[in-house]
């Protein structure tokens, strides 16, 4: 009827009306739901219903909602009144495709030719928060998960009316676009004046920052490792690093993990850092260009380190990093990144020609 409402709440839901511009609060929290379930053994224990979604489908109301936790399932509240009483199902609880993390969290959407999906999503511990879609069929006014709850793990793609190409998010960068492509995240909120793809044509450029290691380093590039195996490379040129520069690739996560180029006394070295300690280092490197390359599994979430004077022959530096997840819910990530540990080398920077990534 032109109002506007949100669900909110974790474990005891509440409801609240907004004014019709959803900018601000018009009523008063009103509880709707609190307490357990039924099967409350099927839950598996740990968190209660929570990121609420709402929908109103042939005349009645119907909320979705994660419980459980990781290893969480998928409860569905309805009920003819907004303001309830609800009934309640649950409509996934499946683990079978990354035990024991189950399939939970998202929300609904329905194809033009009234198919209904359901965007959901799987904790994979270090390897990050993987989305999946899984169809939706509606049984005695239940929106049922999957196999009615179940997960077959592989489904007919949506209708969609038309043929599609098999599309894959961007992963390699050549770095001659004027703009980063999407597949990029900064670590934190970048300082602009500090990196560039047009200074010089066909490369990310990189100006070193003061930091003390590379938790603290600003303008470290990132992009997401994926499971359960892959691998990402660089190739990075190192003629305008100064004096307390430590620029180079790995993974960024706490711990964190890295191959770089450390330059002291005019004088350069290759260095493996694992979260802070310096594992093993080759003195007098006095090349232009250091390859750089980082295979990541989610087989024991290990992640192993390359260096190569060429480009083609990689050879093994320092120890296995054990992927963790200090930054929790946030997955490992490819790093690319240059900063310093003295104000002298401020000025300092890295070129990165290209990363290259492969699901290998």
């Amino acid at each position: 009827d032109g109002k506007v409402y949100v669900v909110h709440g974790q474990g005891t839901l509440y409801l609240t009306e907004l004014n019709s511009d959803v900018k601000s609060v018009k009523g008063k929290p009103v509880k709707i739901w609190q307490g357990g379930f039924k099967n409350a053994h099927e839950l598996g224990g740990g968190f209660g219903m929570e990121g609420s979604h709402m929908y109103r489908i042939n005349g009645k109301y119907y909320i979705t909602c994660p419980a459980g936790g990781t290893g969480g399932r998928q409860i569905c509240l309805r009920s003819d009144n907004i303001y309830g009483p609800y009934e309640h199902k649950l409509i996934m609880n499946d683990w079978s495709s990354y035990p024991k993390n189950g399939l939970h969290q998202g929300g609904m959407v329905q194809l033009k030719n009234g198919d209904w999906w359901f965007m959901i999503m799987q904790d994979r511990g270090p390897i990050g928060r993987v989305p999946c879609l899984v169809p939706v069929k509606w049984i005695d006014g239940w929106p049922m998960l999957g196999d009615e709850g179940k997960d077959l793990i592989t489904y007919p793609k949506p209708a969609t009316g038309k043929k599609s190409k098999i599309k894959s998010p961007a992963t390699t960068d050549e770095f001659n676009a004027s703009q980063l492509g999407l597949q990029w995240q900064w670590n934190h909120n970048p300082d602009n004046s500090r990196w560039s793809l047009k200074e010089r044509k066909g490369y990310m450029r990189l100006y070193a920052s003061q930091a003390s290691t590379l938790k603290d380093a600003r303008n470290t590039l990132t992009q997401r490792v994926q499971g359960p195996s892959c691998e990402g490379s660089v190739e990075m040129e190192v003629t305008g690093l100064k004096d307390g520069n430590i620029a180079g690739f790995g993974i960024f996560e706490f711990p964190y993990a890295y191959v770089a180029i450390r330059q002291e006394s005019g004088r350069r070295k290759i260095v493996m850092c694992n979260d802070g300690k310096d594992i093993e280092t080759v003195e007098h490197f006095n090349g232009d260009k250091l390859w750089i390359r980082v295979r990541a599994t989610d087989k024991e979430f290990k992640a192993l380190f390359y260096y190569s004077l060429d480009g083609v022959n990689y050879k093994r530096i320092g120890n296995e990093l054990q992927m963790g997840l200090g930054l929790p819910w946030t997955a490992n990530r490819f790093a690319l990144f240059n900063f310093n540990t003295t104000p002298q080398g401020n000025n300092g920077y890295a070129d990165f020609n290209w990363f290259r990534f492969t699901n290998k």
